[in-house]
This record gives structure tokens, C-alpha cells and sequence, in this order.
């Protein structure tokens, strides 16, 4: 394909040079034109197709634009060494122009490299970090009602089960992210589409967050009627579950959480607001970027992943997710999701 496109370059030289010529005829230097040709195709495609269009440059400028015109004889010696120099001149070009986008192509792959390592980094760095605490606690107390058990009346045991059950659940809900980013980054995320109640997947959001302990006010008011859209109940819940979870975190005890949503005619919006403190001007353009935190938030409680795989699951339906801080009176956040409608309601 590289090399067609060179050949439409040099096609569009001569198309230029012919209407340049018989527009203001005689006109010198009209290898000018092909030497942009010859760039093209060096910037574009590299040095390889470049050098094939200066030689396709060279014939057709002799073929059309040198006496005899329409055949490759060059009556005059001075004709000939323009000729000669031109080629000269046009593959010494396309060889460095090419050499400096292949220079260029390296260094696109290095930096590209280079951010993997830095993302691998972050993440194990993340892991290490998010990790070690929750396993820390489920050892501690794993360890007193081994050693302690008889020493230890029932509601403490009751109490220790409890906490270890409640670290573990949170591990498991950092590995499920883990596992989901890395599909997203792989794109290889896979959406299983059916119907689905929206206001039945907040309420279990709403009633799994209360259960994990968030002491805020939660509550949702999905409207009844809001109309059934064709999505993955299970990605969707968890893209869900990460928003309202990344409002626990950053809000006070005594804060307001609430889920909504409304239909448009194409769309769907399902919403989170809170009246926390906001999101950062600093924060707000990356918030959805992997690892991207609000300064002063507990490190315990994620890996700085949950807004990246909400985008990302709400990408792959097809739909956009966008963060708007304040919402009221100077504070609050409101993240909205929105969805394609579908057509028919079943």
C-alpha cells in the first residue's frame, strides 16, 4: 500500500507541474514539485518507498516536462544534468528523510516502552503497598484466634471472623480490578449484552456498599420507568460499584451519596453524586487515568483503579463517562455514565 500511495504522489506532481506549466509557461524548477512527492513518501512510508518514487519522479519528469517531451530522450547535456542531479538529489533526500522517521519510529517505541515499564512499576508498587496492609490484618487475626481461641469469649471470635471476612472480600474486589484492567488494556474486555434493570443493579450496589460498612447516606432514586437497556449486567455492576465506592472513600462519614439516572431519546445517564469536597482542578482532567488518586485518600482502600475500569467498561458499550466538580456550593462530585438507549423496550 505504501507504494501506491508514492505512486499517487507522483501522479499529483505531474498533474501540479502540467497545470503549473500551462498556467504560467515557461516555468523552471518544476522538479521542485516531485522532490515534495519524493518527501512524502519518505515521511509517510519510509526510505524504501521514497527511493522508488525519485526514480518514478525522475522518468516522469523526463517523460513529460524535458524536450523531446512524451519520450525518455534528453536532446540537451544540460537536460541531462538536471536531470542526473535531481535523482541524486532526490534519493539522497528520501534516504535521509527516511532515515530520520525510522530514527523517529525507534525513539515513538522506546517512550512507549519506557511508559509500560513505568505503568508495571506503578502497578506492582500499587500492589505491594495495597496489598500488604488487608493481608497483614487477615494474618493478625487469623493468628489471635489461633493462638488466643480459648482465651477469647464468643463475640470476639465472632468479631475477628468478621474482620478477616471483610479484608478478604475487599483483596478480592482489588483482584477483580486488576484482573478487569488488565482486559481493558488488552482489549480483549468481553460484553455479554442482555437486558437489564439499571435500578435493580443500583440497589444492589447501593445495599453491597452498606454491607462493607460505608456509614454515609446512600440512597438511589432510579425512576421505575426508566427504560431497560441492552448491557453486560455484571461489568456494568461492577463499573457502577467502583464509582459509588470511589465516593465512600473520598467523602466524610456523614456525607450524601445518591444514584439517579434519566433517559434521554438515544441515551441513558445512571449518575453518582456526592457533596464531599470535590475533586481537585489539578485532579479533575486525569481522574479517570490508571492510579490517579485525590490527595489525602486512604491508600488501604484500592488501587487507584476503580474510575479507569468504570471508563473502560463504559467505553466498551459503546458509551462515555465524565466527572463534574463542584456541584453545589463550591463542593460535591457527580460522575455520570451514559449508555446508548435502546431502541425497543422488550
Amino acid at each position: 500500500m505504501s507504494y501506491v500511495w508514492s505512486s499517487i504522489a507522483v501522479v499529483a506532481a505531474i498533474l501540479v507541474s502540467g497545470a503549473l506549466r500551462a498556467a504560467f509557461a515557461p516555468l523552471p524548477n518544476l522538479s521542485m514539485i516531485f522532490l515534495v512527492a519524493v518527501l512524502f513518501a519518505a515521511v509517510r512510508f519510509g526510505m524504501r518507498p521514497a527511493i522508488f518514487a525519485s526514480v518514478a519522479s525522475f522518468l516522469a519528469y523526463n517523460f513529460f516536462f524535458i524536450d523531446p517531451i512524451y519520450t525518455f530522450r534528453i536532446a540537451e547535456a544540460h537536460e541531462f544534468l538536471a536531470l542526473a542531479m535531481f535523482l541524486v538529489v532526490a534519493i539522497t533526500t528520501s534516504a535521509l528523510a527516511g532515515r530520520a522517521r525510522d530514527h523517529a519510529r525507534v525513539a515513538d517505541k522506546a517512550r512507549a516502552e519506557a511508559e509500560v515499564e513505568r505503568v508495571r512499576n506503578t502497578l506492582l508498587a500499587s500492589i505491594s503497598h495495597d496489598f500488604r496492609t488487608p493481608l497483614a490484618s487477615i494474618l493478625g487475626s487469623a493468628t489471635s484466634l489461633i493462638d488466643f481461641r480459648d482465651k477469647l469469649d464468643a463475640p470476639a471470635q465472632a468479631d475477628l471472623l468478621a474482620h478477616i471476612k471483610e479484608e478478604a472480600e475487599g483483596l478480592n474486589g482489588m483482584v477483580g480490578n486488576l484482573l478487569a484492567i488488565t482486559r481493558i488494556d488488552a482489549s480483549a474486555l468481553e460484553v455479554r449484552r442482555d437486558w437489564i434493570d439499571l435500578r435493580e443493579i443500583a440497589e444492589r450496589v447501593v445495599t453491597a456498599a452498606r454491607k462493607r460498612g460505608a456509614t454515609q447516606t446512600l440512597r438511589q432514586a432510579i425512576p421505575a420507568d426508566l427504560p431497560l437497556v441492552r448491557a453486560d449486567a455484571i461489568l456494568i455492576e461492577q463499573a457502577l460499584t467502583n464509582v459509588v465506592g470511589n465516593a465512600v472513600l473520598y467523602t466524610s462519614p456523614d456525607a450524601q451519596i445518591l444514584v439517579d439516572a434519566a433517559a434521554g431519546s438515544q441515551i441513558v445517564s445512571l449518575r453518582v453524586t456526592d457533596d464531599g469536597p470535590g475533586i481537585s482542578a489539578e485532579l479533575l482532567p486525569r481522574v479517570f487515568d490508571k492510579f490517579a488518586r485525590q490527595r489525602g485518600a486512604d491508600r488501604r482502600q484500592g488501587t487507584g483503579l476503580g474510575l479507569a475500569i468504570a471508563k473502560g467498561i463504559v467505553e466498551a458499550h459503546g458509551g462515555s463517562i465524565a466527572a463534574e466538580s463542584p456541584v453545589s456550593n463550591g463542593r460535591g462530585t457527580r460522575i455520570v455514565m451514559t449508555l446508548p438507549a435502546s431502541e425497543k423496550r422488550p
